[in-house]
């Protein structure tokens, strides 16, 4: 065994090579090793799991359904037949219906949009900075869940009332954002 010298000029038993000893000796120590690969993996799967959590997408927006009190003046922005089947419902709580506010903050030309869902498609509406809004059926109503909502125009600086707020630009095109839409409220 070499011996490397300390301050005083003495040397300390167990160094090799000068650079300091090695803590984990095979022969004596043998039994720690797989307590440091756990703590090691632990460790590992720690800091993966936090990583992965810090990248994962935030929940969808929500949507708020239109209270049963609110849905005659929501029905006129729906489509001619939305509107026929929304008026029929004699309850008003079989065809629920959503709705977003929407604007134009600092943009008061506005634009024109138009919004879409997985199985409805609103008619045009004109923007402007003065919030409006529109009436969206929901294409989820038994189960509720995400579906996506998409703007088509060109409403530069669009503002879109879901919880969180939506910021949607469909300068020329379109966008789109996945919205979690409520179940159906039981009928009463």
């Amino acid at each position: 065994m070499a011996m490397q010298e300390r301050d005083g000029g003495e040397q300390s038993p167990g160094s090799t090579d000068g650079l300091g000893a090695f803590p984990f000796r095979p022969g004596k120590d043998a039994s720690s090793m797989p307590a440091m690969l756990l703590a090691g993996v632990a460790i590992l799967g720690a800091f993966i799991g936090w990583f992965l959590t810090m990248r994962a997408e935030p929940d969808a927006p929500i949507i708020a359904l239109v209270p049963q009190e609110q849905i005659a003046d929501a029905i006129p922005t729906l489509t001619p037949d939305n509107q026929r089947i929304a008026q029929s419902d004699s309850r008003q709580c079989r065809y629920p219906v959503a709705f977003i506010t929407v604007s134009t903050p600092g943009n008061p030309a506005g634009g024109t949009v138009t919004f879409r869902t997985s199985k409805y498609r609103s008619p045009s509406f004109h923007v402007t900075d003065q919030p409006q809004r529109i009436a969206l059926p929901n294409p989820l109503p038994d189960s509720g869940g995400l579906d996506p909502l998409t703007v088509e125009g060109n409403a530069k600086g669009l503002l879109v009332s879901l919880y969180p707020t939506a910021r949607m630009e469909p300068a020329t095109g379109s966008t789109t954002v996945t919205v979690r839409w409520p179940a159906r409220p039981p009928c009463k």
